[in-house]
């Protein structure tokens, strides 16, 4: 399928998951993001690993205040984000998961 036929500010079906491990960031990730480039907040630990904050049932860093789903820290954004393309498998499996712009994973209450 064409990239063109997906537009990923008005779907952003990756950027959700009752998961809260869903994102974890790869050494490369820590190696090329400046410490400072990403909130504090938006990161826990577990196990030795680093993991973006998915308790809210989406990425922390997911903005949703204009009706499109915009990412605060693109030019910054993990390598699992930066290796996701559009119309894929895995954009197409999210899309089934997850619904546009999440509407599977704020309907129903995570378990």
């Amino acid at each position: 399928m064409s990239d063109l036929a997906f537009d990923c500010v008005a779907c952003g079906a990756c950027c959700f998951s009752r998961h809260p491990r869903y994102l974890v960031l790869l050494p490369e990730d820590q190696a090329r993001i400046a410490p400072d480039a990403l909130p504090a907040d938006s990161l826990f630990e577990e196990g030795g690993r680093s993991f973006v904050d998915f308790s809210c049932g989406q990425c922390t860093h997911l903005g949703l205040e204009t009706g499109q789903a915009l990412c605060a820290v693109y030019d910054h954004r993990p390598e699992a984000c930066r290796a996701f393309r559009a119309g894929s498998f895995e954009c197409q499996k999210a899309i089934r998961a997850n619904g546009v712009m999440g509407e599977k994973v704020r309907a129903v209450p995570a378990a």
